[in-house]
């Protein structure tokens, strides 16, 4: 493909210089430094403030996958996209975290600044290092949702317990008490427990 040149007033993505000088030179996955700028002008691109984007936004960007498809072959593009967003997150350039919306875990990132620290600050946001597809699959949709709230796996002699409270309460309330309790920064089942209890002692349930 040929190219006649850049049009004399488009649209410009600045760059951090520490991308250019520091972090493109260490990278060896064209996928993470692929990602990482189509994350930086994509991100660049929202409005609000503090900037964060869904990470699934990224991910349906055309012009991002033909360019993994094009140099990331033969992984394909869906792969080189999770490998190139675990390696930026993993070297610090982007962020990630996690959050409930509509009662659905849904994945963000941001540009790893002040900005973007304080796109991920809302004390609903849960930090995270692995994508929301990467992990292996749990048997269960309780033991699910404590790792993905609290970020470990549940100790092995609760797992029973958790199973008898999603068969009785039902994934719903399970996620959303976990939610309240990541929120309020309290990371243990005694509390979400409470919750769920409080919560069928005002509604009932089922």
């Amino acid at each position: 493909m040929s190219f006649d040149g850049f049009t004399s007033g488009a649209p410009v993505t600045p760059l951090p210089q520490a991308l250019l000088r520091d972090l493109v030179p260490a990278m060896s996955d064209p996928a993470e430094l692929i990602v990482t700028l189509y994350a930086v002008e994509a991100i660049s691109r929202v409005r609000r403030y503090p900037r964060r984007l869904l990470s699934s936004n990224l991910r349906e960007s055309r012009t991002l996958l033909e360019a993994l498809a094009g140099m990331c072959a033969p992984r394909g593009a869906d792969q080189a996209f999770v490998d190139g967003l675990d390696a930026a997150v993993a070297r610090g350039s982007l962020l990630r975290s996690r959050s409930v919306v509509d009662e659905v875990w849904v994945e963000w990132i941001a540009i790893n600044d002040a900005d973007g620290s304080r796109a991920m600050a809302s004390p609903t946001m849960l930090q995270v290092t692995t994508p929301i597809g990467g992990r292996k699959a749990l048997d269960s949709g309780v033991l699910e949702i404590w790792q993905s709230a609290f970020g470990t796996s549940p100790p092995p002699i609760l797992v029973e317990e958790l199973k008898a409270a999603e068969a009785r309460f039902g994934v719903e309330w399970l996620r959303a008490a976990f939610t309240e309790a990541a929120a309020s920064n309290v990371r243990n089942w005694r509390y979400v427990r409470k919750v769920l209890d409080r919560w069928e002692s005002e509604h009932g349930h089922g």
